[in-house]
């Protein structure tokens, strides 16, 4: 009985662990000489092309060495998130393609329907909330233009950079892209605070048009996402329900109370590894302070989580009264606060973990697939409590007179 307990989460562990790891991968594909998004004409002069990993953002280049810089020729079409949004792309001339340093080139379409397309830096105060205004860059920018298309709702930009290349590397490019909802002023506004937003970057090679990127976030999230799952989501609940039906399972409640308790440990173990690699990604990702209410439920989690395993040293011994083994009052009570306490925490440890799921968006399936993980085991503790009570009502249909 223990076995087949036992391998039935490590099961679902391997499947989840397999879907965090795939989902979180970019979907990369290369495009041919045009793109689906540009009027006939705006992309004449792109040797390359290439669909970004997020955003549904498309890029095509061309670029010839010329003397003393690298004359390169950018196309870059993307969707606003809404209507009257703004669309960016630029160049990070630091160690790490991120948003603050960026020299982008914005565009968006005035009210009266034409576009506007001009330069910006991105500072550390734009990240603030600080006005966003056109500034000059050092990069020299020529040919500006920017269409709309009517059809798809895609902005494109087109414009010629001469880059310098003790500055500017064509084999490892650090580039950023962006869209926004919104113009105010003729001002860009904030873009939507999501894990697409913010891993619209990576590391570009013009020679071959290979995209590259730091991916150690990316394998972080995975290990933070399996182990939340399969430690918090899996094998409390398993513990809990082993914990509640044992006695009427068998006598022998010694080994079931050891199971609850191996149970309870290894998902304490499991969850606090992922709640530590929580802290981590917080500590490493400004940006990860914006999911503020999956942070604070999961900081909950620990603190009840953590609580509940006290239990073990803190919970009232056995009394023995005239021939029979009783419960003393604070027994009782300290019974019922650690049955509150249980089932807060299973319900808290639920409502995250779709938390999770709306942060990493993965596909469909795999929410469904937990989903019906949680009706599988509702549907055990469902049929138990009703054998328990056919039970009880046939055991006080016996002794009655």
């Amino acid at each position: 009985m223990a076995i087949t307990m036992v391998s039935s989460p490590a099961l679902v562990f391997l499947v989840v662990a397999s879907f965090l790891c795939t989902s979180t991968q970019a979907q990369r594909s290369s495009c041919d000489n045009s793109f689906s998004f540009f009027e006939e004409g705006i992309a004449g002069n792109v040797t390359h092309c290439r669909k970004l990993r997020t955003l549904g953002a498309e890029l095509g280049w061309s670029y010839r060495n010329t003397t003393p810089n690298v004359t390169v020729n950018i196309v870059f079409s993307a969707i606003p998130s809404a209507a009257g949004g703004w669309v960016a792309w630029g160049l990070n001339p630091g160690s790490k393609p991120q948003m603050v340093g960026t020299r982008a080139l914005i565009a968006f379409r005035r009210a009266n329907g034409t576009l506007e397309m001009n330069t910006y830096n991105l500072t550390r105060d734009t990240m603030l909330g600080c006005k966003l205004q056109p500034s000059p860059i050092e990069v020299q920018v020529r040919n500006m233009q920017a269409n709309y298309s009517e059809e798809t709702g895609a902005v494109t930009m087109s414009a010629a950079l001469s880059l310098d290349p003790s500055t500017y590397n064509i084999s490892e490019l650090k580039h950023v892209w962006q869209v926004g909802s919104s113009v105010v002023d003729q001002v860009p506004q904030k873009h939507r605070m999501r894990l697409k937003n913010f891993d619209s970057f990576e590391i570009i090679d013009l020679t071959t048009g290979r995209g590259f990127r730091d991916t150690g976030l990316a394998k972080q999230r995975d290990a933070h996402g399996v182990l939340s799952v399969f430690g918090w989501g899996i094998l409390l609940p398993i513990g809990v329900i082993v914990k509640r039906y044992s006695r009427n399972i068998s006598k022998n409640q010694e080994v079931w109370f050891m199971l609850h308790v191996s149970f309870q440990i290894s998902g304490y173990t499991v969850g606090i590894t992922a709640w530590g690699i929580g802290l981590a990604l917080m500590s490493n990702s400004w940006h990860f302070n914006t999911f503020k209410g999956h942070r604070t439920i999961g900081i909950i989690i620990f603190c009840l989580a953590t609580l509940q395993m006290m239990a073990l040293w803190l919970k009232p011994s056995k009394t023995n009264e005239g021939d029979t083994n009783t419960t003393d009052r604070r027994r009782r009570y300290w019974g019922v606060y650690h049955q509150l306490v249980g089932y807060t925490l299973i319900t808290l440890i639920t409502v995250n973990i779709f938390k999770g799921f709306a942060i990493l968006r993965p596909p469909p399936v795999w929410k469904w697939m937990y989903v019906g993980l949680l009706a599988a085991l509702s549907c055990v503790a469902f049929g138990l409590e009703v054998a328990i009570w056919v039970k009880q009502c046939r055991n006080a249909k016996n002794s009655s007179p």
